[in-house]
């Protein structure tokens, strides 16, 4: 029995699309990290954020791994946290976000990640508005031609800058976006990993 070529593409397609769907309901589920959460992240290694007279700090937020400092504190929360990536004592300051997610193959912001935008537009804007050069940085995972990834992760960065432009007032001077595709895995994982698919914000200035 011969099979046309109609039959052939479509039961590649229903491969490739139920393989993502796999993908996507493997995902983790991530809290969404406060203001104060991406603030102390971003902020530069010269300082910390302001304090209110002799008040003690506050507790360490299990949503957010500081930078060198070694490993975590424990979770509060069974679920995997919105955490910041650790990186040498000699990178910019960086903040990971996973709860800023894009609708399946396209650069449209999921509703869910709303929250998260207007939390980093408010650290923005508040304790880091004397910081003047961000870089957004879009990743995928592996799945996919590297030259559409590419292109997807610039266009989904790109929609995380005219967000906190139009709708937080976040000068666009102080933002750029660039697309990493899945050239940069997180370290550790396989790169076709769902928590490939992220956003990245780096303080330049840090």
């Amino acid at each position: 029995m011969r099979v046309g070529p109609g039959v052939i593409s479509l039961a590649l397609g229903l491969t490739v699309f139920l393989g993502a769907a796999a993908s996507m309901a493997q995902s983790p589920r991530y809290g969404t990290p406060s203001e104060s959460d991406i603030s102390r992240s971003l902020m530069p290694k010269s300082r910390g954020l302001p304090t209110l007279g002799d008040l003690p700090p506050a507790p360490a937020n299990p949503a957010i791994a500081p930078a060198a400092t070694g490993p975590a504190p424990p979770k509060a929360v069974s679920r995997p946290s919105a955490k910041v990536a650790t990186h040498p004592a000699d990178a910019h300051p960086s903040a990971t976000l996973h709860t800023i997610q894009f609708q399946f193959g396209s650069a449209e912001l999921t509703p869910e990640s709303i929250e998260t935008l207007k939390n980093l537009g408010n650290a923005l804007n508040h304790e880091l508005a004397d910081q003047p050069h961000f870089v957004i940085e879009g990743h995928t995972d592996a799945y996919g031609e590297a030259a559409y990834n590419e292109q997807l992760s610039a266009a989904r960065a790109e929609a995380v800058k005219n967000y906190l432009v139009k709708d937080m007032g976040v000068a666009e001077s102080r933002l750029q976006a660039v697309g990493k595709g899945s050239t940069a895995p997180v370290p550790g994982t396989s790169p076709y990993a769902a928590v490939n698919r992220r956003v990245v914000v780096v303080n330049l200035e840090g």
